[in-house]
Formats: structure tokens, sequence, C-alpha cells
């Protein structure tokens, strides 16, 4: 683990989740893989800005390779948000109730590529937190730190005794 001196990186101090969403949808068909790490998804309103919807629209419309960690469902709210994502054939859903971290991941070539790692869960009330992010591109040394924070999903939140696989991928989306 090396200090990466070249990385391009922004704050974002409001509506995380927005800008994951609107960042992934520019992507298109360049996103090769989705990580979200999130205690706590909650469906939010049917609107077109809904953050989640665009998501799972990104998701369907590439059959994207999704990994969604969170902690089991407390409420119906969370209930839905999670049925939403399992409609999506190529989600996989892993439940840690020792999950605090929150990450959005986007693995793609550049230009495309980038993570936010940060204090929003993908909720609507995150939308009235006082939230931060860090916002870091998948360019120069920055390619470097969204590959580390993708396998923080892929490679230890997946392979914890305390993680249960509860969704697989299926064939088609």
């Amino acid at each position: 683990m090396g200090l990466v001196r070249t990385a391009k990186a922004a704050v974002v101090r409001k509506g995380i989740q927005h800008v994951f969403a609107n960042r992934l949808r520019n992507a298109g068909r360049a996103v090769q893989k989705i990580v979200i790490a999130s205690p706590w998804i909650t469906r939010q309103s049917d609107n077109v800005r809904n953050p989640l919807l665009r998501i799972i629209s990104v998701i369907r419309r590439g059959n994207i390779p999704t990994y969604v960690f969170t902690r089991p469902p407390e409420g119906s709210s969370e209930l839905d948000a999670l049925n939403m994502l399992s409609e999506c054939a190529s989600v996989e859903i892993v439940y840690n109730p020792n999950l605090h971290a929150k990450l959005y991941v986007c693995v793609a070539p550049y230009p495309f590529g980038f993570a936010i790692l940060g204090s929003a869960n993908l909720t609507s009330r995150s939308d009235d937190l006082y939230e931060i992010g860090l916002l870091v591109l998948a360019e120069g040394g920055g390619e470097q730190i969204v590959k580390q924070l993708a396998s923080f999903g892929l490679d230890y939140l997946r392979t914890r005794p305390d993680s249960t696989l509860v969704k697989r991928f299926s064939r088609r989306c």
C-alpha cells in the first residue's frame, strides 16, 4: 500500500448519490463493474431524479455486473429497495451486519472510472443531512485507488465470515 501522489480528486459536499448516478449514467456502456457498499439502502421517491432508480436503469441497460454490500434490511423501505435491486439479474447482494463503510465505485476504462468514498448511505434521508465524500477519478494514480476501493468490496467484504450472499447473479437483466 503505497502513497499515491498523482490522483485527481474532488470533495463532494451534497448529493453524493446524485453525483454517483449522474457520472454512472454518463459512463454508459463503458462501465465494466459497479461496487456499492452502504449500510442502509432505501427506496426513495419514484420521480426521475431518484438516484437509486437511475443507478438501476444504468445496470439494466448495460447488464452491468453490480455488487451491493449492505446490512440486512430492518424496515419495509430497505426491503423494497433491495427487492428492486434483486430484480436485476446482474446484481449480487451481500449482507454484512457490521458494515459501516459507504462506497460507490464505477470500474471503467479512462476517462469513465471513478469512486466516491464518503459518509452518505444510499437513502433519501442522506439528501437532507450534512454529508461529505471524496470523488477519485481513475486517472493517473487515481486508477490504483479506484481498484483498491473496488477490491474492498469484491475481495474483502465478500469473504468476511459475517458476510452472507443473499442474491447471486442470474443470466440476464
